[in-house]
């Protein structure tokens, strides 16, 4: 089985047509900003062929939270919007045919909040809750699916760039990750590529789809 873990989109889906009809894995995981906004009048899913690919994407801060929490009925319950297109909401599980768990945390703090609309382009729900943390399995994760990352991963050094904002979001995500170990980390929000080691957990920030080279990479077997 291919697949892929897949950066942010950000609505970018002729690109994600043309990484699809290139590459076609049989199944992507994309790690949030996907560019959800139903509410939009040139908004059409539609317009991604999906072909025999499923795509599995959590929430990043630019997506309709709003219009996602609307489709959650039951608690980490994945929901398919469009064929082949699942939103795994917080704490959902995806389980692959070799038998890995992977688990889906979205959310992060938007760093552009002060000049944005809430309840319109943002949303208080970005934070990661400890309500969030309350339904997380029991059961062993492999892979972690996330929009930001834990604060063990050293993401300012890599962008040379300090961040003045404290994001809770990253303080809930150390606890997933000391919860479960995971043997991979994939993540986006930073918009720049890098990749590191945090004691057995192997991460890779993905960049955005405007950077063709960088925003895309094969997940592989287990390691």
């Amino acid at each position: 089985m291919k697949i892929l873990a897949v950066g942010d989109v950000h609505g970018g889906f002729e690109r994600l047509n043309y990484l699809i009809s290139q590459e076609k894995p049989d199944m992507i995981l994309q790690v949030g900003d996907f560019g959800y906004w139903p509410l939009l009048e040139d908004y059409n899913l539609a317009t991604i062929d999906t072909g025999s690919t499923r795509i599995y994407f959590c929430e990043g801060n630019n997506d309709d939270l709003g219009s996602l929490k609307t489709l959650v009925k039951q608690a980490g319950r994945p929901v398919e919007i469009a064929p082949n297109i699942i939103y795994m909401p917080r704490g959902s599980v995806l389980e692959l045919a070799d038998g890995r768990r992977v688990l889906f945390m979205g959310g992060g703090q938007s760093v552009d909040r002060w000049r944005r609309y809430e309840g319109w382009d943002w949303f208080p729900e970005e934070i990661i809750t400890e309500e969030d943390l309350a339904h997380l399995p029991e059961a062993p994760i492999d892979i972690v699916i996330s929009h930001t990352c834990p604060e063990e991963f050293p993401i300012e050094q890599a962008r040379r760039k300090k961040v003045k904002d404290i994001d809770p979001s990253r303080q809930m995500l150390s606890r997933i990750l000391h919860k479960y170990n995971p043997s991979l980390w994939y993540f986006g929000h930073w918009h720049t590529c890098c990749e590191g080691i945090y004691q057995d957990t192997m991460w890779v920030c993905l960049n955005w789809v405007r950077f063709s080279a960088t925003w895309y990479r094969p997940v592989p077997g287990r390691i």
